[in-house]
């Protein structure tokens, strides 16, 4: 096919087996390669081993099957999944690593034995085309079809959680050539007329007529599929344009840094940002919105997403949204209304419906933070009292609402005998800040200034002496021997030496409490000058994002896990705008490969890929709903990009060589920056912005 030609020498599509390379013992993303169209209904993947979530790894020799997945993550598991292999008889199949082609948009699966795959997603179906294969094997727990006339038709029940232990995906699958149907051993086979065999498929959690629907709307044709699918990452990959050519004269023989490698990493990166989450609602027969409510088991109308934590994607990936992806930022906030509606709750981990992980709800954060932006500015009244209602009760189930919120208004922060604690304190106090945003927004400035009070309570938890915030009992007095070093409740998949500087929206009064800037600056630098020594604390033994820490060698700042993601950032709040510009600079070039290992820890959910995308454009987020952005250093020589707001802005570097890795002034069209910080309206208004770069650290011009 001309269209697969193209999109091979399309740098933009990378190769989605990168970040795969991981186990439950560590992590280089913990991705999969998923094939499909950006915020899918559906993916497509491969199974090469036999295990229940960490089923594909890059150097497997045997493929299992091809997989229509709903997996966020491998510490969620897959949900409706049904497993599709074509082959002849009932054969092992090895596959060839090297000459299978993996993309955003389409899988090219060559098999040792003779005979290729080829497949294509759009979001509610795809075909597989086997060529040199006559028979189909299709299994998964809990998988039930029948003919129906010319198809097969079911329903799949399988699920890692969900309200409806019943929940089905109902499954509609032709074939393009005649075919034989039968049932052996927990399988169903298809054997065809033809070693050249197109399978297709649709589903629905709607219904099987639903299914059917559309099934219909899915063309026969791969080459069709291909083709809307590469319009559909077009419109994203688009968003971006990298300039970043080879040196002109002869410095490259001086390094091994490879710059085409850093463009692919970022636009690989792009493709993890829109995966997730994923559209849980269909279109019916009037093209209305619709989707099945998994608590009152049944249909409701509008939008609704699923497969996201909001501890994991309110740091970075909803930020990076609200700029150059508007419209899918409304569309997510619709559904969390949708959520709020069906429950009485806000969300805090959906996959398909609330898991419940993760301390706070956080999705506070990204509500305020699109609403201060102009995004679905006309809901702020409603998410007013949305919000308002959610922050003041806790539900009978722990999964539901906020933690403790009871104990938490009555003492201020949430006390020792129960887990994670202190990040408890800590996220409900910035979920407070980000409700006061919101009221402020809606003119109610009494009831902006109680929620600004309730967010100052993650500072009843500061020790004035050790300068960490430590778990209280209910008493008020903090609890246990204190080890810094030490992992676990009353933190979340960190020490106190991660989790004691989350407090976003109120670092003034922290680096106060610290005794002024040098002393905050002297803990920052202890941080990331410390070895990376750890202890397993409540936890009992190495979970992977110990290790992970241990072996990048980076001090305390575990840049592997979300609680990092903000802390190189920290020293501009200090004014020693050049540690933080080595550190992110340093990072961005030696801790993102792109290879099967491309992460330095998980990539959840487009977080960790839009922390890179994010720092890359030479911004980073630290506060929530501020409207503000921290500047650090950009990657590339240029970078052009259409924001939602209609400006194309060109981010440039001057002498944008590896080894200068400090900013010596950052112009903003023609003007030098004073400071190094940003506001958002100014920032989606800018034509230009350069970065220029030096070797060495020195006073900047705008310090002068």
């Amino acid at each position: 096919m001309k269209i697969i030609d193209g999109i091979l020498k399309d740098i933009r599509y990378t190769d989605t087996r990168i970040g795969t390379a991981s186990v439950r013992d560590f992590s280089n993303g913990n991705t999969l390669p998923l094939c499909g169209m950006p915020h899918g209904n559906n993916y497509l993947t491969l199974m090469t081993r036999d295990d229940g979530t960490f089923f594909f790894h890059p150097e497997d020799k045997d493929l299992l099957a091809f997989r229509i997945s709903h997996q966020p993550s491998p510490w969620m598991g897959d949900f409706s999944y049904i497993n599709i292999l074509p082959l002849t008889d009932d054969e092992s199949i090895s596959y060839d690593r090297e000459k299978s082609i993996f993309r955003p948009n389409f899988l090219k699966i060559s098999y040792k034995n003779g005979g290729r795959v080829l497949a294509s997603m759009m979001d509610l179906g795809g075909v597989i085309k086997s060529c040199g294969k006559n028979s189909f094997k299709i299994f998964a727990d809990g998988l039930k079809l029948d003919k129906t006339g010319d198809y097969l038709e079911g329903f799949v029940i399988n699920y890692a959680a969900c309200e409806d232990k019943n929940l089905k995906m109902h499954i509609k699958i032709g074939f393009s050539k005649a075919y034989k149907f039968s049932f052996e051993e927990g399988c169903y086979y298809v054997k065809t007329s033809s070693d050249e065999t197109s399978l297709k498929f649709a589903t629905s959690f709607i219904s099987m007529n639903q299914a059917r629907d559309n099934y219909e709307k899915i063309p026969d044709n791969l080459e069709l599929i291909i083709k809307e699918s590469k319009k559909a990452w077009d419109k994203y990959f688009d968003i971006f344009q990298i300039g970043d050519s080879d040196y002109e004269d002869n410095f490259q023989k001086f390094t091994p840094y490879r710059k085409l490698d850093k463009v692919k990493f970022f636009y690989h990166s792009v493709y993890r940002a829109f995966l997730f989450p994923m559209k849980f609602f269909e279109k019916d027969k009037e093209n209305q919105d619709i989707y099945f409510d998994t608590h009152s088991r049944s249909i409701k109308r509008g939008k609704f997403y699923t497969n996201i934590g909001f501890w994991d994607g309110q740091k970075t990936l909803f930020p990076l949204l609200s700029l150059v992806a508007e419209e899918d930022l409304s569309d997510i906030l619709e559904g969390i209304l949708n959520f709020y509606r069906d429950t009485g709750y806000l969300p805090k981990w959906l996959s398909p419906d609330e898991r419940g992980l993760m301390p706070g709800t956080l999705v506070e954060n990204v509500i305020a933070d699109a609403l201060t932006k102009g995004i679905s500015i006309d809901k702020k009244e409603i998410f007013l009292k949305v919000l308002l209602d959610a922050a003041e009760k806790e539900g009978e189930d722990d999964r539901y609402g906020r933690f403790k919120a009871k104990t938490y208004r009555k003492l201020g922060y949430v006390p020792s005998d129960f887990n994670e604690s202190v990040n408890q304190t800590l996220d409900n106090s910035l979920a407070d800040f980000s409700i006061g945003r919101i009221a402020e927004l809606c003119g109610k400035e009494n009831l902006a200034d109680r929620y600004y009070s309730y967010s100052r309570n993650w500072e009843k938890l500061f020790d004035c002496e050790t300068k960490f915030l430590r778990a209280k009992n209910r008493a008020g007095e903090f609890v246990g021997d204190f080890d810094p070093l030490s992992w676990g409740s009353p933190y979340t998949e960190g020490s106190a030496l991660q989790n004691s500087y989350n407090c976003y929206h109120d670092f003034p009064r922290l680096i106060e409490l610290f005794g002024g800037e040098d002393k905050f600056e002297d803990r920052l630098d202890y941080m990331i000058n410390a070895d990376s020594t750890y202890h397993v604390g409540s936890y009992g033994y190495d979970i992977h994002e110990m290790i992970e820490m241990s072996d990048a060698h980076f001090g305390q700042f575990a840049i592997s896990n979300q609680p990092s993601f903000h802390l190189p950032y920290l020293y501009n709040l200090v004014g020693k705008y050049w540690k933080s510009e080595i550190l992110v600079k340093t990072l961005m070039r030696d801790y993102f490969s792109y290879n099967f290992r491309g992460f330095p820890g998980d990539e959840d959910n487009g977080s960790m890929a839009s922390w890179f995308i994010l720092s890359a454009m030479g911004i980073y987020p630290i506060v929530p709903a501020s409207g503000f952005y921290e500047m650090g250093i950009s990657l590339f020589d240029k970078m052009k990009v259409k924001l939602s707001s209609g400006n194309t802005i060109e981010i440039r570097t001057e002498e944008n060589y590896p080894h200068k890795n400090f900013v010596k002034d950052i112009k903003v069209d023609g003007k030098i920056l004073q400071g190094k910080r940003i506001s958002h309206e100014d920032f989606i208004r800018a034509r230009e912005i350069v970065f220029s770069l030096n070797i060495l650290p020195g006073r900047r011009d705008y310090e002068k």
